[in-house]
């Protein structure tokens, strides 16, 4: 049998990149029957199975919105014995009135909008998936998942500060406990200010060596909030009670750039404060510049926790500069005497103990929390938004986002699609033959486009079995 070739680069590149085009929109369709086929078995599951005080009212149709695209999905309606309408299958997979996305797609779609924007979500959901959500869409996802896990955490914080009782506690023991926070401004809209203050803080419980001169925090927890800072250690306090036991931890290092809110985590603790060597640096390098012996001084003063030695060399250093160098050398001074309970190295106390590191993986977590995605791209938040983005983010990271997708508080029917009947369908449905449908052919190469010299190349190859 006679086969033709590309005449040159350009056609041939356009041979292959049709071919998997084509070869994928047929996956495609081959998917998305094998779905619709597996998911009206299950419907017909529950019809024979479900709980005889629900009374079948019509069988309707609708579209699913699933990681292989859209599919047309007909399914019954059922009334209960108070009259309320019900769709099983729709609540089976875990979607609600009006909202017929499967949990996959939702979860997928959450993680990009996380680390990118919306409009950008949508375009690449668009270009390598077969979903078709817009970012407006997208938008009202988070919104939703968002809110009722913002929603659970007030009135968790309500019932607490009404009845003084704490929820439930795994009342995991440990010796220490670490925590740090830092605040970041974010810019508003619709709102009078121009900007407000993201507090963000993290819990761990020590270090791992994960490489030469790397280390990762162990059991990492976060919390953010836009509130004053006995409202921010509330929840703080409340989050970490869902894990610990927190009477029984004997010390807690809180840290931080020596904000009047960050030590007040520390009375509200009975915590040890240990102020971040990074902000201090910084400070130091930005206040002297280029005094390298009057820096080096400094720091060894710093270290021995002599106050008196540390005004003596600022001193010195401030007599010999004028102007508005001599007012930030005593803005650093005043930094230092406010800061002056943090400066001791919490090690001095634990001598025994090794692996133990200095406080300050704040900075970095306030990098890969909120800036990369919510700051310096030229976007501005609302209130709602920022605390929405910051719920979903914070979920990804700990892992509990599908959790919350498919949290519902409604009454929950017994359907009789058991995981043993419904995997049964799924294995029956997935070892039938659908090579026939394959066989079916190419749809470009009888198309409109069907004299066209890539088609017919294409059609050539085919022809041989290539």
């Amino acid at each position: 049998m006679k086969t033709s070739l590309a005449n040159n680069d350009k056609e041939l590149k356009q041979v292959l990149n049709d071919l998997e085009k084509l070869i994928l929109t047929k996956a495609y369709e081959w998917a998305r029957n094998i779905f619709k086929t597996i998911i009206e078995q299950i419907d017909n599951l529950i019809k024979r199975y479900r709980e005889k005080t629900l009374a079948i009212e019509h069988k309707r149709s609708v579209w699913y919105m699933t990681r292989l695209g859209k599919i047309r999905i007909e399914r019954r309606q059922y009334r209960d014995q108070n009259g309320k309408y019900y769709y099983p299958l729709d609540r089976l997979l875990g979607m609600k009135k009006y909202r017929h996305i499967t949990a996959d797609v939702n979860e997928f779609a959450l993680e990009l909008a996380a680390s990118t924007t919306f409009r950008k979500t949508e375009e690449i959901l668009r270009k390598i998936t077969a979903i078709d959500l817009s970012h407006q869409t997208v938008h009202r996802l988070l919104a939703r998942v968002a809110d009722t896990y913002l929603e659970q955490k007030e009135q968790d914080k309500k019932w607490f500060r009404t009845t003084g009782e704490l929820p439930n506690s795994e009342n995991k023991r440990v010796a220490r406990l670490f925590m740090e926070a830092d605040g970041v401004m974010l810019p508003l809209q619709r709102a009078k200010a121009r900007k407000v203050e993201v507090k963000l803080g993290i819990t761990y419980e020590g270090w791992n060596k994960i490489g030469r001169d790397r280390y990762q925090t162990v059991n990492k927890m976060f919390h953010a909030d836009i509130a004053s800072g006995d409202t921010f250690w509330a929840g703080m306090a409340l989050k970490l009670h869902e894990k610990y036991d927190l009477a029984g931890i004997k010390d807690i290092i809180v840290g931080g750039d020596g904000g009047s809110w960050i030590k007040d985590g520390v009375d509200y603790f009975g915590g040890k404060f240990q102020l971040c060597r990074y902000h201090l640096n910084r400070e130091i390098r930005y206040k002297l510049g280029s005094k390298g012996k009057a820096i080096k001084s400094l720091y060894e003063s710093i270290n021995n926790e002599d106050t008196d030695a540390i005004y003596t060399t600022l001193n010195e250093v401030a007599l010999m500069v004028k102007g508005d160098k001599a007012k930030e050398i005593k803005e650093l001074w005043r930094y230092i005497k406010a800061n002056a309970s943090g400066l001791r190295d919490y090690r001095h106390t634990v001598i025994s103990e090794v692996g133990l590191r200095r406080t300050g993986a704040i900075e970095g977590n306030v990098d890969k929390l909120i800036v990369r995605r919510m700051k310096n791209q030229g976007m501005s938040w609302t209130l709602d938004g920022i605390r929405r983005m910051l719920a979903v983010r914070f979920l990804l990271r700990e892992g509990k986002l599908n959790d919350w997708l498919c949290h519902r508080n409604d009454k929950v029917y017994k359907y009789g699609a058991t995981t043993r009947r419904i995997n049964h369908v799924i294995d029956k449905t997935m070892k039938d033959n659908y090579m026939d449908w394959f066989s079916a052919g190419l749809p470009a190469l009888y198309g409109p486009h069907s004299s066209r010299p890539w088609v017919k190349i294409l059609k050539s190859l085919s022809e041989a079995g290539i």
